[in-house]
């Protein structure tokens, strides 16, 4: 029997430059951070949601600075 790994807040982000380059790889906690500062943009949402007490956010798999 196989069973599925959640996706967590270390999973990791590949991070692509405005050209849309590989620049790096990153945990989703740094990448979600960088969102919020307004540093990064979503590019593509793979692996749910991340909820606080107030608010939903996406899990990021690739993430453009």
């Amino acid at each position: 029997m196989t069973t599925a790994i959640a996706p967590t807040i270390e999973s990791p982000v590949l991070v692509l430059n405005q050209n849309y380059q590989p620049l790096n790889i990153c945990s989703a906690r740094r990448a979600l951070v960088l969102m919020g500062r307004g540093k990064a943009e979503l590019i593509i949402n793979g692996r749910g949601n991340v909820r606080s007490a107030s608010a939903i956010f996406p899990l990021p798999s690739v993430v453009r600075l």
